[in-house]
């Protein structure tokens, strides 16, 4: 069988053919927003996200918190204030009582875990009718992908 490429399970690439060149992407498979929410992101990791707001990139970042404050930058105090589970100060009290500073929202907050703060972003996508297309891997090496449109 000289000159045959065999690739095992093709039905999991995406195929397309540029310039002469066969192309194969693997197929992304998303799971449900109820899965991706039972799913536990301790030790978890962020392989790709894109948060957007039509054709805006509102972030890219691949650290929960990073990903959480570029969200909270694009709202305004009193939103923040009304919708976050997070526990906020307006005024600088980094290192009390688990509270970082923080410049980009001029505010102060507790820190959550992985899970408290996926869970906070997934909240305000919604609030916001932002997108949300994310990769993650977990502890155990599963990679899951789910968005919202």
């Amino acid at each position: 069988m000289e000159g045959v490429i065999r690739i095992p399970n093709i039905e999991t690439y995406g195929q397309e053919i540029i310039d002469g060149d066969l192309i194969l992407t693997p197929i992304k498979i998303y799971i449900e927003e109820f899965e991706f929410m039972r799913l536990s992101f301790k030790g978890s990791t962020i392989l790709s996200c894109l948060v957007k707001e039509n054709d805006r990139i509102i972030s890219d970042k691949k650290k929960y918190r990073s990903l959480m404050i570029d969200i909270w930058k694009t709202m305004t105090p009193k939103k923040i204030f009304q919708n976050s589970s997070f526990n906020f100060e307006l005024r600088n009290m980094y290192g009390e009582k688990g509270f970082k500073w923080c410049n980009v929202i001029n505010m102060s907050f507790q820190s959550k875990d992985a899970e408290g703060t996926i869970k906070e972003i997934i909240n305000m996508i919604h609030l916001n009718k932002y997108k949300i297309d994310i990769s993650i891997k977990t502890e155990e090496g599963m990679v899951y992908h789910f968005k919202i449109d």
